[in-house]
């Protein structure tokens, strides 16, 4: 459950253009998918902050392709973004 919840933390910080934060996050989503297990979650971290995936990482086989499966998530993320600057 562990790395679901810091999924969902990047989310937010990457919404909120919280580098540091999400620095942290992403570094704690390495540890805790080292098994291989949730792994892809660093790549959709990076992909929402609109970051390069780390040095070394192997990334998975995405079905659309990596540069539309980034595109996605990084959409989802400016979305919010322009929803919550429009709104305040």
């Amino acid at each position: 459950m562990a790395p679901t919840l810091e999924l969902s933390a990047a989310f937010h910080q990457a919404v909120l253009d919280d580098h540091d934060a999400l620095a942290a996050t992403v570094s704690r989503l390495r540890e805790q998918t080292q098994s291989g297990d949730y792994a892809y979650y660093v790549d959709i971290a990076t992909f929402m902050a609109g970051l390069p995936l780390p040095a070394g990482h192997t990334p998975p086989h995405w079905l659309d392709g990596e540069q539309t499966t980034r595109s996605r998530w990084r959409t989802l993320v400016t979305t919010h973004q322009h929803h919550l600057h429009n709104h305040r």
